[in-house]
């Protein structure tokens, strides 16, 4: 096996020096310089949409609902994936049981299937069901298509005789404060072109709505075309703030972790080139079985993930390991966008999970190995940001301790070409680098998917004369 490997450094990043006014923090608690930042900006009048940028399990979902967790805010909350939104109700409940804010806010997490299972329970329609269950709710999280859809008019009566366009998306819009975008790197055109024209709808008829995006990827291009639809922006950075430290020593770890908190391990990383055919990333995985042998071995208490472009080729895989991990004691499960509710559940505490992007949009696993594919840049910096993030996990009330952390990149052989084997290769077989060099490296050398960026032009004003047609209805004022 011919491989390229290379070290990343740890990374810490920044406290907040101060707090925001008004901030109750549980004790013991402390902030991220990008989560005081982010409060600020969501505070200012003259902000009306804030972009985070910080690193993967860097604390983004907390400085999102900081403002909520104070009691005195209601926030819409959408999620590319269904998976990512059920981690994030978990996750905000804690927050909850931590914080006590006086409110109590109620969470509620809508899917489509969600309502539609609601809807059928109550005998209601689901225009109906969306309106309930938002007003019973001070924090909703769901998912892009639903609120792209609920102010489509997808969900009320058509017509001259129907409902007012503003049914349900003018109550909805009042009664939330902070609308928030999860991952927004993972966003095409179409779904750009569709959340900018329903921001402007948003701001033409409320006042002091506030839109957060975050994202460990972001697009610049993207940034700059919500300052185009006249959004005034607000970047929080803590990269460019110079607001992270990349320790290569363990003195230098030691003396950093005094005051800033560490939010990704160091990690060994090969670069395994394969040929840019089907299957291929499959036929090496069984191949190379034993790499996952040696690592059950030389390192108990273990946990990986493997993540590939392909269900099937997931389906496919995963007899294939319970066959040869099972014997060993060792549990394997699926986490797919086809796999039940049951089976996502046990893929959180399995050894081995094999999944495809309901993993690597947000999910957080406890993992020490990650073996994954990629189908560019922005693919790739997201799934390798699923490793290093915690130092071990618990096991019937134990702390077991991870003792290092090795990720196995599948890419297509001109990607290792263009990295190590170049005239000037930007990369070099055994040395040590930080995250942000390594981003930098894949972004420039790996290929570029079609963006899509003249759908703005043809047909997100197609999307914005129909919404000027809805506001023209005889029933809105």
């Amino acid at each position: 096996m011919t491989a390229y490997s290379i070290k990343l450094k740890p990374v810490y990043s920044s406290p907040a020096l101060v707090l925001p006014e008004n901030i109750q923090l549980p004790p013991g608690w402390t902030l991220s310089w990008h989560q005081a930042e982010t409060v600020k900006a969501l505070r200012d009048p003259n902000v009306d949409v804030v972009f985070n940028t910080a690193m993967t399990g860097d604390g983004k979902s907390l400085a999102a609902f900081l403002e909520v967790l104070q009691g005195e805010c209601n926030a819409i909350a959408l999620y590319p994936t269904n998976e990512l939104a059920r981690d994030q109700e978990t996750q905000t409940r804690q927050y909850i049981a931590a914080f006590q804010p006086p409110n109590n806010p109620r969470v509620t997490r809508l899917s489509g299937a969600e309502l539609e299972i609601y809807s059928e329970n109550e005998d209601i329609s689901r225009g109906t069901a969306i309106s309930t269950r938002t007003s019973q709710s001070e924090v909703l999280l769901t998912n892009p298509d639903i609120f792209h859809f609920l102010h489509r008019g997808a969900y009320i009566i058509r017509g001259q005789k129907g409902d007012s366009p503003d049914k349900l998306w003018g109550r909805i819009d009042k009664d939330f404060d902070l609308f928030i975008f999860d991952e927004f790197h993972v966003y095409a055109a179409p779904q750009v072109a569709g959340v900018i024209n329903t921001m402007l709808l948003i701001g033409a008829t409320n006042r002091n709505k506030k839109f957060l995006f975050l994202s460990a990827t972001p697009n610049e291009e993207l940034i700059q075309r919500f300052q185009k639809a006249g959004f005034c922006c607000q970047l929080i950075s803590p990269l460019e703030q110079n607001k992270y430290q990349f320790p290569e020593t363990l003195e230098q770890q030691q003396h950093i972790a005094k005051g800033w908190r560490q939010v990704a391990r160091a990690i060994d990383i090969s670069f395994i080139p394969l040929e840019p055919v089907a299957k291929a990333s499959e036929t090496w995985l069984k191949d190379n079985v034993e790499l996952l042998f040696q690592q059950f071995q030389q390192h108990p208490g273990s946990k990986g993930a493997i993540i590939l472009n392909s269900i099937a080729a997931v389906k496919r895989l995963i007899p294939f390991f319970q066959s040869l991990l099972q014997p060993h004691g060792l549990t394997v499960s699926e986490n797919t966008g086809l796999s039940g509710k049951s089976e996502r559940e046990r893929s959180l505490s399995a050894d081995l999970v094999l999944g495809t992007s309901t993993i690597d949009v947000g999910v957080d696993f406890k993992i020490n190995f990650l073996i994954f594919e990629s189908s560019d840049a922005g693919n790739f910096i997201q799934r390798l940001g699923r490793l290093g993030r915690h130092d071990g996990y618990d096991r019937e009330g134990q702390l077991i301790q991870f003792d290092g952390f090795m990720a196995y990149a599948l890419v297509p052989n001109f990607l290792v070409e263009r990295l190590f084997l170049d005239d000037e290769p930007l990369l070099l077989t055994g040395s040590i680098y930080d995250r942000p060099f390594l981003n930098a490296a894949i972004n420039e050398k790996y290929r570029q998917i079609n963006d899509f960026r003249g759908y703005y032009k043809r047909w997100g004003a197609v999307q914005s004369f129909k919404l000027c047609v809805d506001l023209n209805h005889k029933t809105i004022q």
